[in-house]
């Protein structure tokens, strides 16, 4: 199977993951084109460790690991995918070497998934976004109660649909993490979406919910399938079981992202 044109894998770290990073890269290489986000790793280590990868990004959306983590999966990850499908993992995550073959029979079985993964959120998704400048920008107010969530410590995405409802992502990412009280405190990422340079002077909106991390620090996986919700494509996201092939430890241990701090 010609695995290079079938999968993007997506993996970020920073020095506190090297060695984890050192143990893993080599399992996903053969199996897709292999991109390493260097959050915070030094230059010796990503010398060592890009020798295991295809392509290398430097994001520098803030300058706190976690967040700079969080906004690549966001902002970047699905626009530079390729490939039919994308995989993304964090670096704690623990692999066998037959890990692909339940990867492959996922998409086989349930081929108009648009999402899979092997964890679901315990907390489910309630986020309402409303009002005028909600309708203007998206075309309909968004309200999911008590939604399914993937977690993202290691899920699987259909590119296409992904790319499709990439606009989708970015402004409900904008509205609840560049706005507090309805007014702007972070600047847009993406300008070009918000040409009006008066439109919140006369149109508002209201979040409302368990928003609290998607304004904080974006909440990548909180958000695609938050995505997925208002797209009308929740009945197209599986949690599946491994058969511990794949592993996702359970909490924020040493290697999880949460603590690039």
């Amino acid at each position: 199977m010609d695995y290079k044109n079938l999968y993007d894998i997506f993996i970020c770290g920073g020095p506190e993951h090297f060695d984890m990073l050192r143990q893993l890269l080599p399992k996903l290489h053969p199996f897709g084109r292999l991109h390493l986000a260097s959050i915070t790793l030094t230059k010796a280590q990503l010398k060592e460790l890009s020798r295991c990868c295809d392509v290398v990004h430097k994001p520098q959306h803030d300058p706190d690991g976690y967040l700079n983590f969080n906004l690549f999966c966001i902002r970047d990850l699905h626009a530079l995918a390729e490939a039919p499908f994308f995989i993304k993992l964090d670096a704690d995550v623990i692999l066998q070497d037959y890990w692909i073959i339940h990867v492959d029979e996922w998409i086989a079985k349930y081929p108009d998934g648009v999402l899979w993964g092997i964890k679901e959120g315990v907390a489910r998704i309630n986020i309402e976004l409303t009002g005028p400048l909600v309708r203007k920008k998206l075309g309909s107010d968004i309200r999911v109660i008590n939604g399914r969530k993937v977690i993202g410590g290691f899920c699987v995405g259909r590119t296409d649909f992904f790319k499709q409802h990439h606009q989708l992502m970015q402004i409900i990412h904008e509205l609840c993490y560049c706005f507090e009280n309805g007014r702007r405190h972070r600047p847009s990422p993406h300008p070009e979406l918000w040409p009006e340079s008066n439109e919140l002077d006369h149109e508002w909106f209201d979040l409302t919910g368990d928003y609290r991390d998607l304004q904080r620090i974006g909440n990548e996986d909180t958000l695609r399938s938050l995505v997925l919700h208002a797209a009308g494509a929740a009945d197209r996201m599986f949690v599946l079981d491994s058969k511990g092939a794949i592993r996702v430890p359970h909490g924020p241990g040493f290697g999880h992202p949460r603590n690039w701090r």
